[in-house]
């Protein structure tokens, strides 16, 4: 039988809750009581240890999928380096041959004007108007002071989970 994880589960809790039968009633019974407790308990152990192991095979797809995608990210990352140097030089060559439209069969190009830009040279000299705020709650002083003091600010809950840990 191919039970699931929850199956095994529920019948595992079901068989713990239940009274163990009583050395009275026939060692036969206490005996198939047992064999059943362990059989169950060996189920759950080969469901979860098959679980993690596939656990572990998504965490190697994963992290397959992530140096790929870092490897992808830099060569388009040196694509767009390429692009915006090639750029940059047809436009410095057309702007020293003072050429602002080429006409092409399949493109036209053209040096045109940017839109305004700001660049901040000190930031201290900025009227106050200009300046945004982020406000932004420090939660790692939070559980520091909560472990220092068993105090909890106004405001904040401290949550209490769990987590699965394979090694």
């Amino acid at each position: 039988m191919n039970d699931t994880l929850y199956e095994i589960t529920r019948e595992l809790v079901l068989l713990e809750n239940y009274e163990e039968p009583q050395e009275q009633n026939g060692e036969d019974r206490l005996e198939l009581f047992r064999q059943a407790l362990d059989n169950l308990n060996m189920k759950f152990l080969d469901k979860v240890t098959n679980i993690v192991k596939f656990i572990k095979n998504l965490e190697s797809y994963r992290d397959a999928v992530a140096a790929e995608a870092k490897r992808l990210s830099d060569r388009k990352r040196s694509f767009d380096n390429h692009i915006d140097w090639l750029k940059n030089y047809t436009k410095s060559c057309m702007e020293a041959t003072q050429s602002e439209k080429i006409k092409y069969s399949l493109f036209t190009i053209s040096v045109g004007k940017s839109q305004p830009a700001v660049e901040v040279v000190d930031i201290e000299k900025v009227d106050a108007q200009f300046i945004k705020i982020k406000k932004e709650v420090d939660k790692t002083k939070i559980l520091e002071q909560m472990k220092a003091t068993g105090v909890i600010p106004d405001g904040v809950n401290i949550l209490h989970g769990t987590h699965l840990i394979i090694r």
